[in-house]
């Protein structure tokens, strides 16, 4: 697959319009948060009264559980932590694409046309966490697709239009110019390593169909 600059158009239309929903998403993020805690901690502690009372003699006299209870409370318990780990799951994945969101806000600013601002190794919206690069390939892959299945039509989309914006020739079309001559070479080397990373996941995409 080539990736042309005129798909770049595209890219600006779609994400143009995250900013719009941003605040939104933001919002119910935090809310769903907050009830999930409040949830949580009412769960906790009927745990914890129910375990003080099993461990102090005589504290309960509840008769013995038959094979059939148990095997209802175990299932239960199993139901229970799954539905935790799905949610713990979505929380992950929430928190990744409000990382995202603010990514895409900064890379937009950063690239707006007409700006002249000189460009530093820090003002560079890099796909990751900050100060977390040693194994660049698994945090640029997080950061990026974290929350999206892998193979999707999504993550495809998602895929290509990262490619557009880290192809070096079209960020040196777009930014060459700014960048400032300390930091050039760092920020060069590094851009072309993020789009070969990108490269690599389209090869394995490919690779699977």
């Amino acid at each position: 697959m080539n990736v042309y600059f005129a798909d770049y158009y595209s890219y600006e239309q779609e994400y143009e319009s995250w900013n719009a929903w941003a605040d939104r998403m933001a919002k119910e993020y935090a809310a769903r948060t907050h009830h999930t805690m409040d949830a949580d901690r009412h769960v906790y502690s009927h745990k914890a009264d129910a375990s003080r009372n099993s461990s102090v003699p005589g504290g309960s006299n509840m008769p013995k559980i038959s094979l059939r209870k148990r095997k209802i409370f175990e299932e239960n318990m199993k139901k229970a932590q799954e539905e935790d780990r799905q949610q713990q799951e979505r929380l992950r994945r929430e928190k990744i694409g409000l990382r995202k969101l603010q990514y895409e806000r900064d890379c937009i600013a950063l690239y707006k046309p007409g700006s002249s601002s000189p460009i530093g190794y820090k003002d560079v919206s890099w796909p990751h966490p900050p100060g977390k690069e040693v194994l660049l390939k698994e945090v640029v892959t997080e950061f990026l697709f974290g929350d999206l299945q892998s193979g999707s039509d999504t993550y495809r989309s998602y895929l290509r239009l990262q490619r557009i914006r880290w192809h070096p020739d079209r960020f040196v079309q777009r930014c060459g110019g700014r960048l400032k001559d300390c930091d050039r070479g760092k920020i060069l080397d590094k851009v072309n390593a993020i789009s070969q990373i990108l490269n690599s996941l389209y090869e394995t995409l490919s690779e699977d169909h």
